[in-house]
């Protein structure tokens, strides 16, 4: 049985722990000074403050008995240790979460990042953020010092510290990050059909057969073949086949007529065949290497789709967890609000002043701010928790209760989206989408498979030649230098044609192939018609954001001056509770909708950035392609 941490473990196995360490403290100290029979007075291990007693040597059976009650106590300290924690504490993991990235703790307002396109337009005055390299992996969480974080139940952490471990850790990323691997190993083994192949054959054989004819040389023939071959053999660009091999046969008979007997036979041969009309040519030979590569650029593609929305799906939770906390922190607010009119309310009440109603208006009210700031807290939980899933940092597990804290907030004054820079960040869109580029690569594949679906239509004509040098001895060595002499030699020249009847399977491949051209030319205007309208409605969004800042800034401020009013009034017995709580409530809500409206203005930015593929760039991300996989960098040259 084991628990994850002391946060949940229960105050009587807790003692019961301690007393155990204690008394197992206690006992190694009595029991290594007794069981110690190798170790001099002045090398044996002491406890601090022990003494040894001068005088008694260590027996045998003592420090046999000694070692025993070490033994055991070590494992039952083990044992209610194993009980207690597994594992270092939340706090400690709290103090390491953001040192090794160099991130601040205290929350302040996040300048817009340098972009490019409509969004740099838009945020041309901001300031740059500083670049740090991102580690392969997120190194260990040392040196925070947020006292909240101390007490292992928040963690402080900056939108770029969650950028950094999701690139380094975040499921979706990892998994999309073996496709390009596994195209670019695809292509190698496109590739290796060029490779020409070494071939070896060796066969033995005797034959013993009774004559049939006077002619045979024998009356029993009786002969005994060794034929040994060896050569290379490999495909041509063009789509032909090319062999040079070299064979030796060996054979002893008992006919008269063959001469010498023993003889050895040489042969060097050079053949080629190629094909004329089906399957000639480079495109159609190298088509398989042409679609792996097309293969490889759309799993490169697919990788930054996935990256990019996995920056995007950060970026929008992490403010939605800077909302959650204002949420909680406005009901927080009210409901200290709300106790305190509670408490006026019932001493008005019982001085006579004020009647019974006015108390249980703000008993209600009290209530229903307890009960909404229990749901602003499991909004700010969840939150998190969706946060930490998409991090996926090993240092803050999900199991884990520490909640993650946004150390930064949202930029105070949003800069104003002017109508122009939509043509700009369609024309961005069109040269940077991922989405684009896969659909322009799924295209090509398709123009290659109906040109090679075109060619297959054509009857089979293939072009056979070959060349041969022999040599013939009784000796072997002999057999191979006469075959160079180039004095016994035979060649032919053979044209090979098929011509299928009907031909109705390659030309139902040929009509197939041709659909799916065309449906991936329009699968390819379908695309650039969704990114136009993911720009233009990413553009619209940003405005409609800038403006409703704007106006819920007005009104949290206006409802702050209702509520300064309504205080007022009220002290002077000039307006009734109940508006005060009302102003109250209504000033909870404007703080919530006003930090809703800046958060949607910062992710309408990173949405901007997404709907015309650099949303990498602006975060300062870079995207390496080696052989191991792609990785992304976040800041660098």
């Amino acid at each position: 049985m084991c628990f994850d941490g002391p946060a949940i473990m229960h105050p009587a196995v807790r003692k019961s722990i301690s007393c155990g360490r204690h008394a197992f403290a206690l006992l190694g100290k009595h029991a290594c000074r007794r069981a110690s029979p190798m170790l001099s007075p002045a090398t044996a291990w002491h406890p601090p403050g022990s003494r040894l007693k001068a005088g008694r040597p260590p027996g045998s059976v003592v420090a046999r008995r000694g070692v025993m009650a070490v033994a055991l106590w070590a494992c039952l300290a083990a044992v209610l240790s194993g009980c207690a924690w597994r594992g270092p504490s939340i706090a400690a993991a709290g103090d390491r979460v953001l040192a090794s990235y160099g991130e601040k703790g205290a929350p302040g307002a996040v300048q817009p990042r340098t972009g490019s396109g409509a969004a740099a337009t838009a945020t041309a005055d901001a300031a740059a953020r500083a670049a740090r390299p991102l580690p392969k992996s997120p190194g260990p969480l040392a040196g925070f010092v947020d006292p909240l974080t101390k007490r292992g139940d928040r963690v402080p952490i900056t939108l770029e510290g969650c950028l950094r471990r999701a690139l380094a850790n975040n499921l979706g990323v990892q998994i999309a990050r073996y496709g390009p691997p596994i195209a670019r190993a695809a292509v190698r083994e496109a590739e290796a059909m060029f490779d020409p192949t070494w071939f070896l054959n060796n066969a033995l054989g005797r034959m013993k057969q009774e004559a049939g004819s006077f002619l045979a040389g024998a009356d029993t023939l009786i002969a005994r073949q060794w034929d040994f071959a060896t050569g290379l053999e490999g495909l041509l660009p063009t789509g032909g086949t090319w062999q040079v091999a070299q064979d030796w046969t060996h054979l002893r008979t008992s006919s008269t007529f063959f001469q010498p007997n023993p003889q050895y036979d040489a042969d060097l041969m050079v053949s080629l065949s190629h094909p004329l009309l089906r399957g000639a040519g480079r495109d159609v030979t190298r088509s398989p290497i042409v679609l792996a590569r097309l293969d490889h650029s759309i799993s490169v593609a697919d990788f930054k789709i996935r990256l990019m929305d996995a920056v995007l799906g950060v970026e929008q939770t992490y403010w939605d967890l800077v909302v959650a906390e204002t949420q909680v922190q406005a009901i927080d607010e009210a409901l200290r609000a709300a106790e305190e009119n509670l408490r006026i309310a019932r001493r008005r009440f019982e001085e006579g002043k004020d009647k019974r109603v006015v108390v249980s208006l703000a008993e209600a009210a009290a209530t229903s701010r307890q009960a909404d700031l229990v749901s602003a807290r499991l909004r700010l939980v969840q939150t998190s928790d969706r946060l930490k899933r998409l991090i996926n940092d090993p240092e803050l597990p999900l199991a884990e209760p520490a909640v993650l804290a946004a150390a930064e907030l949202p930029v105070a004054e949003p800069a104003p989206v002017v109508l122009p820079m939509l043509q700009a960040a369609v024309a961005a869109a069109i040269e940077n989408r991922p989405e684009i580029q896969q659909a322009e690569s799924r295209l090509a594949q398709a123009g290659v498979n109906e040109h090679v679906a075109r060619n297959q239509k054509l009857p089979q004509l293939d072009l056979a030649a070959s060349y041969n040098l022999s040599g013939l001895s009784a000796d072997a060595d002999r057999a191979v230098n006469k075959q160079f002499e180039t004095r016994w030699f035979d060649w032919s020249v053979r044209l090979d044609l098929s011509v299928p009847i009907g031909n109705r399977a390659r030309a139902a491949a040929h009509e197939r192939s041709r659909l799916t051209e065309s449906q991936a030319v329009r699968t390819r205007e379908d695309v650039r018609q969704q990114v136009l309208l993911d720009v233009s409605d990413a553009v619209r969004n940003l405005a409609a954001a800038e403006e409703a800042v704007r106006a819920r800034r007005a009104a949290r401020q206006a409802a702050e001056q209702v509520v300064r009013d309504e205080e007022a009034f009220v002290s002077a017995g000039a307006a009734l509770l109940k508006d005060l709580l009302d102003a109250q409530r209504d000033l909870a809500d404007a703080k919530v909708r006003e930090m809703e409206a800046m958060a949607a203005y910062m992710v309408g930015l990173a949405a901007l950035e997404r709907a015309q593929g650099t949303l990498l760039e602006f975060n300062d991300i870079r995207v390496v392609d080696d052989r191991s996989g792609p990785e992304a960098i976040m800041g660098g040259p």
